[in-house]
């Protein structure tokens, strides 16, 4: 059975590791929970810039709904409201996460494919 570390090296986040997995053999899913690791904690008000060290609270998000091997894969990652000593309660503003363009790319090439092959039938 794959540990959290094996699926943080295969989603290959830098910064980022998976603390919590779920797996659904029966229906083909797969849940991956994300945070920050440790050294990836500087948090910045988004209005100001300022470093702030104050989390309001902690929220999740799903960012990501892949296909991986024959599960489907959601990610779901931490995220912090932030109390800025200068403009008050804010959502942090997080850096863009890494792609997984070859998955987009595939599939637009597949699409892309069948619609000059339906062209060329008409």
């Amino acid at each position: 059975m794959p540990t959290d570390n094996d699926f943080t090296k295969i989603l290959g986040w830098p910064g980022y590791r998976v603390y919590r997995h779920e797996i659904s053999e029966k229906n083909k899913t797969l849940r991956l929970w994300v945070r920050r690791k440790r050294g990836n904690r500087v948090l910045r008000c988004p209005s100001c810039g300022r470093r702030v060290e104050d989390i309001h609270q902690v929220y999740e998000r799903e960012v990501r709904d892949l296909p991986c091997f024959e599960f489907q894969t959601t990610v779901i990652i931490e995220l912090y409201r932030i109390r800025c000593p200068n403009c008050g309660v804010k959502a942090e503003k997080v850096e863009p996460l890494p792609s997984k363009v070859p998955y987009r790319s595939a599939s637009r090439m597949r699409w892309g494919r069948r619609v000059r092959v339906r062209r060329r039938d008409k």
